[in-house]
């Protein structure tokens, strides 16, 4: 018994254990599997691996301020908006000698700078929040978090072409 166990075990390792390489190309072709239309005219022309990177374009810290700058940066464009038809509406009753004409326009000149203390104010987060990021990504080092696969194959299209 113990001799049979010393036989399979040795046996079980070697087939358990795969390559980086042969893990990749059963996953590709399990992938290929599901997408392809004639699966059967599948060939793989190439597969590159290397090693993947996490970046500043992926840590979750920096993407979280990017986000919240990014809708600031939507409040602060409808404010810029906003402040643009208030100066249309102040421009247009600008030369009024009315006193209707007078009150519309100091109306609109107000309702513009409002905006445009809100625009000040909402642009002075965004600035913090770009720093925060700049800051962030000064400190940032790239650590290993797996593997990135190129992979060109051939295969027929519905046309019956290969591509």
């Amino acid at each position: 018994m113990r001799k049979i166990l010393f036989i399979l075990l040795p046996t079980f390792l070697l087939v358990g254990c795969k390559s980086r390489e042969e893990k990749v190309a059963e996953l590709i072709k399990q992938e290929m599997f599901k997408t392809l239309y004639d699966f059967e005219s599948y060939e793989p022309v190439e597969t590159k691996i290397d090693s993947a990177f996490t970046s500043i374009y992926t840590d979750s810290v920096i993407k979280s301020y990017a986000y919240i700058a990014r809708s600031f940066l939507d409040d602060v464009q409808e404010g810029l908006d906003k402040v643009k038809d208030a100066q249309r509406t102040a421009e247009i009753w600008r030369d009024s000698y009315s006193s209707y004409g007078r009150g519309k326009y100091e109306e609109a000149y107000n309702e513009m700078r409002e905006h445009l203390d809100e625009v000040k104010s909402k642009m002075s987060i965004v600035n913090g929040y770009t720093d925060s990021i700049r800051n962030a990504s000064v400190g940032f080092k790239p650590e290993f978090c797996g593997w990135r696969v190129k992979h060109r194959f051939r295969c027929k299209t519905k046309g019956g072409n290969f591509d």
